[in-house]
């Protein structure tokens, strides 16, 4: 199967200009592939378009097996178009609104993870007032901790109902079942789990809250989503840790299974679906040799179109791999210190710092960054200094066939006549 190569990208940019997101769906389709050989059994898959809501790999992930995970009207937008049926969409995240719940049950959606009694309770009135039955999975976060990147589940975070909250609650969830069925549980403990060992540490844990809370509550679960934190790089070419072995881990723990031992099994991913999928290209604009020997390198692309959420300290400005393009600059005998930066007219723009660039590098050269296919536009600052986002490009067989570009600025929406009266209102 053909993969864009340099000849491709500096072709692409050519014709697309830069920067130019470059999406391979034939990734999409094989990180799919090698998810469910290392999954149980039977395991139902969602992709989490939070990693990139992008409509051509979201279509992709669909046809290759997946499920879909949506926490915005705008996801679920997105989500619609590429499902022929929203029986299997999942609606989650910790803060639903009244409107976004009514536009997911006016749109179909029948499932959701529920994240506190606020939360149960508003879906139950709202389900109510359209005369509608919806199932929903208790998001719990177990006591057990298990390191993760970014821990959603064994800490104090916002997400889901501590055990605590759930224990002898039968009668409250009782008292919601004319418009809500719960059918089982939801656990996500986080991203970027490093290990098969750490992966199965998870979901032990998560089984064992699931035991506890299946009894407590009298309940025998039709559906357990285990959530997933499946490791990938990020803006680099690290191997990937190795899933080997992770079948037959999760296997012999869910055979221990008592009160929800009939359950089907979900789990769900972005980052590993969608990483490896996406480059960003971006060009050289300037080089800037100080006198103290300090080197800046200019791109086109900034945090605006990636990164932005280094800002947070949770994505490393220093781990990001920039490779050139252009065969004179790709030897590596020749290089130099440089800090990396963007075009905005801030010193927060920075990609890398003290990073190794060839000597050669000059003005009007092209690079690129791997492996941000996820968490990468969408991700980024992107109404910084209001410059356009970039086109981004699906490719299938090494062929274009699909452009997208997200588009952003300010919409009015008084007129002037509206303005006036409001205005006066206030005075």
């Amino acid at each position: 199967m053909p993969r864009p190569d340099a000849n491709v990208y500096r072709t692409l940019a050519a014709q697309y200009g830069s920067p130019l997101y470059v999406y391979d769906l034939d990734r999409v389709t094989e990180q799919v592939g090698t998810l469910r050989k290392n999954l149980p059994t039977g395991a139902g898959l969602y992709y989490s378009l939070k990693a990139n809501p992008l409509p051509s790999l979201v279509q992709s992930a669909v046809a290759a097996g997946c499920h879909l995970e949506v926490t915005s009207p705008n996801e679920l937008a997105v989500a619609a178009q590429a499902v022929a049926s929203t029986d299997h969409l999942l609606y989650g995240g910790p803060g639903k609104t009244e409107a976004e719940l009514s536009t997911a049950l006016l749109t179909g959606v029948r499932r959701f993870s529920i994240e506190s009694w606020t939360d149960m309770e508003r879906l139950h009135r709202i389900a109510g007032t359209l005369g509608l039955q919806v199932q929903v999975l208790l998001r719990i976060n177990p006591s057990d901790a298990v390191a993760s990147g970014l821990a959603m589940s064994g800490a104090d975070t916002q997400f889901g109902f501590c055990e605590e909250e759930l224990l002898d609650q039968k009668p409250r969830l009782d008292g919601l079942a004319e418009h809500i069925e719960v059918t089982g549980f939801h656990v996500y403990y986080g991203t970027q789990i490093g290990s098969v060992d750490k992966i199965a540490d998870s979901v032990e844990f998560a089984i064992a809250s699931i035991e506890r809370l299946s009894e407590a509550l009298d309940l025998s679960p039709s559906i357990l989503d285990l959530g997933g934190g499946f490791p990938w790089p990020y803006g680099k070419l690290d191997e990937p840790p190795s899933l080997h072995g992770l079948r037959p881990a999760l296997e012999a723990i869910l055979a221990k299974r008592r009160r929800s031992a009939r359950a089907e099994i979900w789990f769900e991913s972005g980052r590993f679906v969608a990483a490896a999928s996406g480059t960003l290209l971006a060009t050289v604009l300037d080089l800037k040799q100080r006198a103290s020997g300090e080197c800046f390198l200019v791109l086109d692309a900034g945090i605006n179109h990636l990164g932005g959420m280094s800002g947070l300290g949770r994505l490393p400005r220093a781990g990001f791999q920039f490779q050139p393009l252009q065969a004179s600059s790709r030897e590596q005998e020749s290089a130099r210190p440089a800090t990396i930066v963007g075009p905005l007219c801030s010193p927060l723009d920075c990609l890398a710092r003290k990073t190794s660039i060839p000597q050669a590098l000059q003005v009007g050269d092209l690079i690129s960054v791997p492996n941000v296919g996820a968490y990468g536009l969408t991700a980024s600052l992107l109404g910084f200094l209001s410059r356009p986002a970039p086109i981004e490009i699906a490719l299938r067989d090494g062929r274009p066939v699909a452009l997208h570009q997200w588009r952003h600025g300010h919409d009015r929406l008084q007129s002037a006549v509206n303005t006036q009266s409001l205005t006066e209102e206030l005075i």
